[in-house]
């Protein structure tokens, strides 16, 4: 009886871990979306270079969207530096924090959904 009560644990670990990957890797791809319409954009080298990212390897789940060019952080930081209609300095910031609600909503349905 015992064996089975920690098998079920276990197996609700599993669903509950499967979720916040999922759910972490999904925001993840959907800020990187939408980071892609604020990126300063001249002949397109910076928007190219964005990429994301997963480490499950601990206990924790992380997610990360980064761009990989030699101005990529001055861009982001620069907010004083003039861009085209749309785009702007804080193309990763401005996104995480408009969407933290709507992330953390989807992360929380994510672990829901692999443990019904």
């Amino acid at each position: 009886m015992a064996d089975d009560f920690d098998a079920a644990l276990d197996a609700f670990d599993d669903a509950i871990r499967a979720g916040l990957v999922r759910g972490v890797q999904e925001v993840t791809e959907d800020l990187k979306r939408e980071s892609q319409n604020l990126v300063p954009y001249d002949q397109g080298d910076l928007s190219r270079s964005a990429k994301t990212s997963m480490d499950t390897s601990g206990p924790t789940v992380q997610g990360a969207v980064s761009y990989d060019t030699a101005y990529a952080v001055r861009q982001h930081e620069e907010t004083t530096w003039r861009h085209q209609d749309g785009r702007t300095a804080k193309y990763l910031a401005t996104p995480l924090r408009a969407n933290s609600g709507r992330y953390q909503e989807h992360i929380a349905q994510a672990i829901q959904t692999e443990t019904e």
